[in-house]
């Protein structure tokens, strides 16, 4: 289905997101234990059933009846170092992760919002077994944002600090194995107001621009899994249809796209479209996961008092704005808007600051590579360039060092990716790309002088021969010398 086979002004379409997406702090959000996710080996297994709770109000969340009667067990993977007591929920929360609370408040102010003069953690019951206690600790930070989007207005409704849930490992007969060592890492969620008027392709870009602001404390994590996306939906004379679990943000226009066309179909039908919460799928569709949650689902935490903002304001570092960085990258690294507009589109565009001032190369070489050459990869070879920063950073101090050269940056980064585990060095040597010494690159120049009559053709053959191995430049300069001692 193509974005331009409908009208979503005259559907009346209105989108709301909600970005999530884990921060970059050592330890969880209430008690001590490693966000790292490094273990691979669980030590023990819990087994659980859970149980639906009346809220404040006195009623029961529907989608919580829903779960309760699908009467699943779950099965709890423990793990050494990455989960404790808290995450069992056999010993109250600690102290709050002071870290990620000044993080989200930093997060909060690059949107604009009202920070209120206290924090209050409340309590939200989900009984999908995510969460072992049936309910998930959230807080809200900062409400009645905005930022700018070409030109307009783009509202946020609230910024809240959780827990982010366990992690489902596999399903089978009514039983459900959850990792606990996801569970409890700080989690920052950003709700949006509704928005109308826009393309799906255009709201992709929105959830994108929000997931930079946050990005630009540097306290984002962007490994696989660290963030997702819930996009609510609805067409003209429907209800809210909620999609939960969008993995990667190049997915969200799709999932729209799918959504309005499935609930318009129903509503052609002569149907109603439910009320409903649904889960994307990676091609873009969508299935039904459980009725739509509601007000019922939330109650205060007990264990945990009321937080007052007005010394803790002090301590937030403040944070340069989305513009002043987009504006360093025009004016003092003198990017072209195409390269800037690349990197926005990227997940380098704040690794770019980082490799070019800690390690000293030209911004235009190293955006060029993180874009460019990082696609082209993709592309050709099938594959997802998944380098974290310190990869990153061991390529771009071996370009510097000149270990590598950049006409062989294509060739080292597809094999970092598919050989994750070899050295840059052992690549090097396996693919034979060991920098030429001078004189080896003379002897290739006298080589070729001898057997190439044409000079116009003698140049490109040696560059040839020597390209991913040598400073081009400095070869060019060489093969000129070389010329020069015997007039060719």
């Amino acid at each position: 289905m193509k974005e331009a086979s409908l009208n979503y002004v005259d559907c009346d379409i209105k989108v709301g997101l909600e970005i999530h997406f884990q921060l970059d702090t050592n330890r969880k959000l209430f008690c001590s234990c490693s966000t790292a996710m490094k273990e691979k080996e669980y030590v023990d297994l819990v087994v659980r059933k859970l149980h639906p709770t009346f809220s404040e109000r006195g009623g029961i969340d529907e989608a919580s009846k829903y779960e309760y009667l699908r009467n699943r067990t779950f099965f709890y993977e423990v793990y050494n170092k990455e989960s404790c007591l808290v995450e069992l929920d056999e010993e109250p929360p600690h102290e709050i992760n002071r870290e990620a609370l000044l993080v989200s408040l930093q997060i909060a102010k690059l949107f604009n919002c009202r920070i209120p003069d206290e924090i209050y953690v409340m309590r939200k019951i989900v009984i999908d077994g995510s969460n072992t206690s049936g309910f998930q600790r959230t807080m809200i930070v900062g409400i009645d944002g905005y930022f700018e989007f070409k030109g307009k207005k783009i509202p946020i409704t609230q910024i809240c600090l959780e827990e982010d849930s366990a992690a489902i490992d596999r399903e089978e007969n009514g039983k459900v194995y959850y990792r606990l060592n996801r569970l409890g890492i700080p989690l920052v969620e950003i709700d949006t107001g509704i928005l109308e008027g826009f393309t799906p392709s255009e709201i992709e870009e929105i959830a994108y621009y929000i997931f930079l602001i946050a990005s630009s404390t540097k306290k984002v994590k962007r490994t696989l899994g660290s963030i997702r996306q819930d996009v609510n939906i609805s067409v003209k004379n429907g209800p809210r249809v909620e999609i939960k679990g969008i993995q990667r943000l190049g997915l969200i226009s799709k999932v729209i796209e799918y959504e309005v066309k499935r609930q318009l179909e129903i509503l052609e039908s002569g149907k109603n479209v439910k009320e409903e919460t649904r889960v994307a799928r990676e091609d873009g569709t969508t299935e039904f996961i459980r009725p739509l949650p509601g007000a019922e689902r939330m109650y205060p935490e007990t264990d945990i008092k009321p937080i007052k903002t007005e010394e803790l304001l002090k301590m937030v570092k403040e944070c340069r704005s989305l513009v002043e960085i987009l504006e360093k990258y025009e004016k003092e690294y003198k990017l072209s808007r195409e390269l800037i507009n690349s990197l926005l589109k990227s997940e380098y565009f704040f690794l770019l600051e980082n490799i070019v001032e800690e390690i000293g190369l030209e911004p235009s070489v190293v955006a060029g590579i993180l874009t460019t050459t990082i696609k082209e990869i993709e592309r050709k070879e099938k594959i997802k360039v998944e380098l974290d920063e310190s990869r990153l950073k061991e390529f771009f101090l071996a370009l510097k060092n000149e270990k590598i050269f950049k006409e062989a940056s294509y060739d080292i980064l597809r094999e970092m990716c598919i050989y994750r585990e070899e050295s840059i060095d052992s690549i090097i040597e396996r693919l034979g790309l060991k920098p030429l010494s001078e004189e080896e690159i003379r002897k290739i120049v006298r080589e070729e002088i001898n057997k190439v009559e044409d000079r116009r053709k003698l140049e490109s053959i040696i560059i040839s021969r020597i390209r991913g191995r040598a400073n081009i430049r400095r070869a060019i300069e060489i093969i000129k010398e070389e010329i020069s001692k015997i007039g060719f």
